[in-house]
């Protein structure tokens, strides 16, 4: 009986996902060719999130950059122990054994022999170089048929699709850790802290990156569409259109 109406729920979010995007409006032949139907608006929001970048997000990046080893790398390991019941979740949602158990071996080698998951000891040679696994529910959603969507861009999270919209939503509001602060009134900026040192962590990363491809890029925003499309796409299937 549970196992029936598990089936039928899962069928119900499939078909109502999949109705609003068959329904979704078409703008133009050359959106529609590249599945950006709110190209328009898409780019307004392009231009917005990068002044926010360039004056805000950037600066900050380049501040955490210069903040010495220990602490920051031990917060940004334990910002991404955080996320571990979510990609756990989204791996058992989508029956992937391989992830399930990669998943699994870093949190518990993280957890014992890193400080609680302060240093990320299951990347290190001992243990065999472990892969870090990131699983969503726009992952799962794609697992189980849910078509990709029209492209959006989403202010201050940015390259998106109707799919991986409604993913991260499903995966702020699921969260374990979410329900834990709430039942134990903790207050909303503490319940940001992991997000944004993830956030920040990310932004460091490709801080030389983004500036040599905004300079060489002819139209940065399709470039960003175009490998947004490419990473999500080797996200769910393990493998890259152009390694390149």
């Amino acid at each position: 009986m549970v196992n029936t109406k598990i089936k039928y729920n899962k069928i119900l979010l499939i078909l109502l996902i999949s109705g609003f995007l068959v329904i979704s409006p078409t703008s133009s032949k050359s959106s529609e060719s590249v599945n950006d139907p709110f190209e328009g608006v898409n780019r307004s929001i392009f231009k917005l999130n990068n002044h926010l970048d360039d004056y805000f997000f950037k600066p900050v990046a380049k501040g955490w950059r210069e903040i010495p080893d220990i602490p920051r790398k031990p917060l940004s390991n334990l910002a991404n122990t955080a996320k571990t019941p979510v990609s756990l979740a989204n791996a058992i949602l989508q029956l992937n054994k391989k992830s399930i158990g990669d998943i699994l071996a870093r949190f518990l080698v993280n957890m014992t022999f890193g400080l609680g998951g302060m240093f990320d000891i299951a990347s290190s040679d001992n243990f065999g170089n472990m892969p870090e696994v990131e699983e969503d529910f726009a992952q799962t959603l794609a697992v189980w048929g849910v078509p990709e969507g029209p492209y959006v861009m989403l202010p201050i999270f940015g390259p998106s699709s109707i799919r991986d919209a409604v993913g991260l939503g499903v995966d702020t509001v699921s969260n374990p850790l979410s329900f834990a602060y709430r039942m134990n009134n903790i207050g909303l900026e503490a319940r940001l802290s992991g997000p944004t040192v993830r956030g920040v962590t990310t932004r460091e990363k490709y801080l030389d990156y983004l500036d040599e491809m905004k300079e060489g890029s002819l139209d940065f925003y399709a470039t960003m569409r175009s490998l947004y499309r490419q990473k999500r796409r080797k996200d769910i299937s393990g493998e890259l259109e152009d390694k390149d």
